[in-house]
C-alpha cells in the first residue's frame, strides 16, 4: 500500500495515516483508500482554516459539511463524515458526528442539492453481444470478451473481477461452468458466493485459458507486447477495457462514457428484472445483503417495462 506518511503532510494527515494503517488487513484496501482520500482533504481544510481535526469538535466537522456543499454532492459529503466517525472510532476518540449541529448541516447538505445520484449505463445483454463480436480475435480480444462476458453473467463489480482467479473457476463433467467470487463489497468476511457462467462465457473463458496455457494465479491479466502480467488487471483497467470494447462496438461515444466497472453488474441486474426475477432471485445472483441499492440500479428498467406493457394493453 502507498506510504502516505511524509512529513509534508499536514500533521493531522499523520494521525490519520496512522490510524488507517492500524486498520489494514480487518478492512479491504478499497475502503481504506477511499477514507484516507477523504480524511486527506478533511486534514488538509482543517490546517488551511486553523482547527483540529483529530478530534474534532462537530462545530469544526459542521463548518467543513457547510464549505464543501458547493464544491461536492451530498453522497460525497456523507462519504467524508463517515470517514470522519471511523478516523475517531479507531482513533478512540469520542464520535463528534453524533452531534445535532453535524446531523444537521449534513441536512442541510442534502436540501441544497439533488440527491438523485449518477448511475452508470447498465451493460444489458443486446449491447454485450455487440461488444463481445466486435472484439478482435488477438490475445487481448481473447481475454476482453471472456472477461466482459463473464463480469456480466456473474454480476461481478471491476474490483470482484480483477480478484478472480483460475483457481476460482469451477467446470464440471457435465460441461457446465461455476464461478467462486471470493469476496466482495457486502462480504468482507470473505464467505464468498457462487456464480453460474453461460455456455458462451465458458466458451469464451475455456478460449482464453486455452491461448494463455494460464493454469493458476489471477485469472484477467494486463499484456505487454502480447506478454502476460504476472498480476490482475486493476479495476481502472477493467473500466478503460469496457468503455474501449463498446466504442469499437459502434456504440455512441457519450454512452461509452457512461459505462463503467459497475456497468456490467447493473445491466445483467435490469435484465434480470425485466426477464420477471423476483427481488429476491436478483439479489442471491448478485449478492446483495438488502434491496435498497438493487431496487435503484433496477428501478429504471423496471418502469420502462411496466409501461411498455401498459402502451399494449391499451393498445
Amino acid at each position: 500500500m502507498k506510504n502516505h506518511t511524509s512529513l509534508t503532510l499536514p500533521a493531522e494527515a499523520r494521525n490519520f495515516e496512522a490510524i488507517l494503517q492500524r486498520c489494514e488487513g480487518a478492512y479491504s484496501h478499497n475502503t481504506l483508500r477511499g477514507y484516507r482520500s477523504d480524511l486527506e482533504v478533511f486534514a488538509g481544510w482543517c490546517d488551511r482554516n486553523g482547527r483540529d481535526a483529530l478530534p474534532a469538535s462537530p462545530e469544526t466537522i459542521a463548518a467543513f459539511v457547510d464549505a464543501q456543499i458547493e464544491q461536492v454532492t451530498p453522497s460525497t459529503l456523507k462519504r467524508r463524515v463517515a470517514a470522519i466517525k471511523f478516523a475517531h472510532r479507531y482513533g478512540d476518540h469520542p464520535d463528534p458526528t453524533k452531534s445535532s449541529e453535524v446531523l444537521l448541516a449534513v441536512r442541510r447538505a442534502a436540501r441544497r442539492k439533488p440527491r438523485r445520484q449518477k448511475q452508470a449505463k447498465g451493460l444489458t445483454v443486446g449491447l454485450l453481444s455487440k461488444m463481445i463480436e466486435h472484439c478482435p480475435d488477438t490475445l487481448a480480444g481473447l481475454r476482453d470478451a471472456a472477461m466482459i462476458s463473464l463480469g456480466y453473467d456473474s454480476l461481478c463489480r471491476s474490483c470482484e473481477v480483477a480478484a478472480i482467479k483460475v483457481e476460482h473457476l469451477r467446470p464440471d463433467t457435465k460441461g457446465d461452468w461455476s464461478l467462486l467470487v471470493p469476496r466482495a463489497k457486502a462480504d468482507q468476511a470473505g464467505d464468498g458466493r457462487i456464480a453460474w457462467l453461460s455456455p458462451l462465457t465458458a466458451d469464451l473463458v475455456s478460449g482464453w485459458l486455452g491461448a494463455t496455457g494460464m493454469e493458476s494465479g489471477p485469472l484477467f491479466r494486463a499484456l505487454h507486447r502480447r506478454t502476460l502480467s504476472d498480476g490482475p488487471l486493476d479495476p481502472t483497467s477493467i473500466r478503460r477495457i469496457i468503455k474501449r470494447a463498446a466504442r469499437r462496438s459502434g456504440v455512441d461515444p457519450k454512452m461509452a462514457d457512461r459505462l463503467s466497472g459497475h456497468s456490467m453488474r447493473v445491466g445483467a441486474a435490469q435484465d434480470m428484472m425485466v426477464a420477471g426475477f423476483d427481488t429476491l432471485a436478483i439479489m442471491q445472483a448478485g449478492g446483495w445483503k438488502t434491496s435498497h441499492v438493487l431496487l435503484r440500479y433496477v428501478k429504471n428498467a423496471s418502469t420502462r417495462e411496466v409501461h411498455a406493457k401498459r402502451w399494449v394493453a391499451l393498445t
